[in-house]
């Protein structure tokens, strides 16, 4: 898993280079982890490059001290109001970022369960696959073991036709040889 530092670093790259620093570039750039960890990052680098560096400068010294008064006056007043400019623009502005992250917040949690979801369908098919392997072997088996048993039953039909034969020959020979057994016995013969 991508450290926040890591993050930031692949992120700032990216905009150096001149491009936008996306979740998934930046997934891309430090090699995966969760978007939801990238997208709380992303949020912190993001904020950290809106701040605005303002500085107000000091009225100049070489103006006389009635003008000096004066536009320090000014100065203070039109800093006053550029300080609650700067704050409404800034509470707008965190306002939208929040929106926008939970919104992010939002994708990456979708996009985590779609993977999740996509990970347990692989594996429910990969289970599934190994099942259907499973029967088809089984199916073969059985397969053979009845084209085992059909030759069996044509072998043994074979020697029951064979038999059946013998069986008729010896009864012909037994009823050939019962007339003259009793042909015999009415000549005499004992």
């Amino acid at each position: 898993m991508a450290s926040k530092d890591e993050i930031w670093a692949v992120a700032q790259a990216l905009a150096d280079a001149g491009e936008r620093p996306t979740l998934a570039a930046v997934r891309k750039g430090v090699g995966g982890g969760s978007f939801t960890t990238i997208s709380e990052a992303m949020a912190e680098w993001r904020a950290r490059q809106e701040q605005p560096k303002a500085t107000i400068d000091p009225a100049p010294e070489r103006i006389g001290s009635q003008a000096a008064e004066l536009a320090a006056s000014l100065w203070a007043q039109a800093s006053a109001l550029a300080h609650e400019k700067l704050q409404a623009e800034r509470a707008a502005l965190e306002t939208a970022r929040q929106e926008l992250e939970q919104e992010r917040a939002e994708a990456a949690e979708l996009a985590d369960s779609l993977a999740s979801d996509l990970d347990q369908a692989r594996t429910e098919i990969q289970a599934l696959e190994a099942r259907l392997a499973e029967l088809i072997g089984t199916i073969e088996e059985q397969r053979q073991e009845i084209e085992r048993r059909r030759q069996e039953t044509t072998e043994a039909r074979e020697s029951a036709a064979e038999l059946r034969g013998q069986v008729e020959a010896l009864q012909r020979v037994i009823a050939e040889w019962q007339p003259r057994k009793h042909a015999g016995a009415g000549r005499g013969e004992k």
